[in-house]
């Protein structure tokens, strides 16, 4: 098990002068490809990809969409009832060009969108709806600046593009975007975080850590308020460790910062989702892993799990081998790893509603998105997107 510590002071991680909430006019770029045909999720069936429920106790699954081996990265909007695929339109490596894909839940149909141009890491893709829009991340092979793309959530037309600030050295996690206080998303993209105006694309707040640490993950809480930031050490030949800081979502000011505890047990940053009262960290400790749940107030560890919950077995919901991850969605926190379990969790005491162990030739991977209204979890599977129908109990 390979153990990073992050360091104890909190001094090197404050924002200081660096912080900035005059708005400043974000410099468009050029339009990337082509806009599409309106998506619909009530559209022509373009073909259908549907597969009849498959057996199972709690969590029976029912592939919607099956997908191939080239997707980079996707997303879905529960609400609207669509996906958003990233396809490689070359298999090996999947380095692009890439073709968004817009997918009908209820039908199957398919809308091909804009064509973005290769990226050497493919780990720097990603494809987010967030404040109404979709957000598209990447490198180009020709630059070592991340673009961020905005574009229409049904349409698919390319709105602006912001690039990002130069990234340098081996560490890199990539961009990431989280919806934030109305009419407004925060970018967390190496040494810089960024609250942009949807609207007119100003930069509202703009925050630059310190150049020994890099942004891994964002979240914002469901009330968005609070912004909650996964950093990662900064180190020749990459990036390690990892601490949290939070701040006001719409102030950016710092409230919080965690450099102790089970949080800096990560071999490099944490996936986070921000919950009411508090944000759940999944991070790797080596071949094993952790899910672990800190309180708003002051990110400090709430129980369960604990911080005894690496001394467990690493073979149930807290503690796993291999990966794991949570998502929250319906008022339910849903967590998915790969020892096989899946479970709906309250997301502010983390008693679990209901677990199963699923056997992974099922193929279950991951939750995506949950939808209240219809009681159903989107996740990706092994041969593409299924729908999961959770335990009537989750959702009390």
């Amino acid at each position: 098990m390979v153990v990073a510590a992050v360091g104890a002071g909190c001094s090197a991680l404050t924002p200081g002068p660096s912080m900035s909430n005059r708005p400043s006019k974000l410099l468009g770029e050029p339009a990337v490809g082509r806009a599409s045909v309106r998506c619909d999720p009530a559209g022509t069936v373009v073909r259908t990809r549907t597969g009849q429920p498959r057996a199972g106790r709690l969590w029976p699954e029912r592939l919607i969409a099956r997908e191939g081996p080239t997707v980079a990265a996707q997303a879905v909007d529960p609400t609207a009832g669509l996906a958003y695929v990233l396809v490689s339109q070359t298999a090996r490596g999947l380095r692009g060009p890439y073709v968004l894909e817009c997918i009908s839940l209820r039908s199957g149909a398919v809308h091909h969108g804009p064509v973005f141009p290769p990226s050497p890491v493919i780990t720097l893709n990603s494809v987010v709806p967030a404040s109404g829009y979709l957000w598209v991340s990447e490198l180009p092979a020709s630059s070592s600046q991340p673009v961020v793309t905005q574009l229409g959530l049904r349409t698919l037309t390319v709105i602006r593009s912001l690039r990002l600030p130069t990234v340098t050295g081996a560490c890199s996690p990539g961009v990431t975007v989280a919806t934030g206080p109305p009419g407004s998303v925060w970018i967390g993209s190496f040494h810089t975080l960024l609250r942009l105006d949807t609207a007119i694309g100003a930069i509202v707040t703009r925050l630059t850590l310190p150049a020994d640490v890099a942004v891994s993950d964002i979240a914002v809480d469901p009330g968005h308020r609070h912004l909650y930031v996964s950093i990662t050490h900064v180190v020749k030949g990459g990036c390690e460790g990892n601490a949290m800081l939070e701040y006001g979502a719409r102030s950016g000011r710092r409230l919080a910062t965690a450099t102790r505890g089970l949080i800096t047990d990560s071999v490099i940053g944490a996936q986070l989702t921000a919950v009411p009262g508090g944000v759940w960290a999944s991070f790797r400790t080596g071949m094993l892993g952790l899910t672990i749940h800190l309180r708003q107030q002051n990110l400090a560890m709430i129980a369960p799990p604990g911080s005894r919950i690496a001394l467990t077995p690493a073979a149930r919901l807290f503690h796993w081998a291999m990966g794991g991850g949570t998502i929250y969605g319906g008022g339910v926190l849903w967590l998915a790893n790969q020892g096989g379990w899946v479970a709906c969790i309250n997301p502010r005491t983390g008693q679990a509603r209901a677990a199963e162990r699923i056997p992974f030739s099922r193929g279950l991977i991951g939750p995506l998105a949950a939808n209240g209204a219809t009681h159903q979890v989107i996740a990706a599977g092994g041969h593409g997107l299924i729908q999961v129908t959770p335990p009537t109990r989750c959702w009390q």
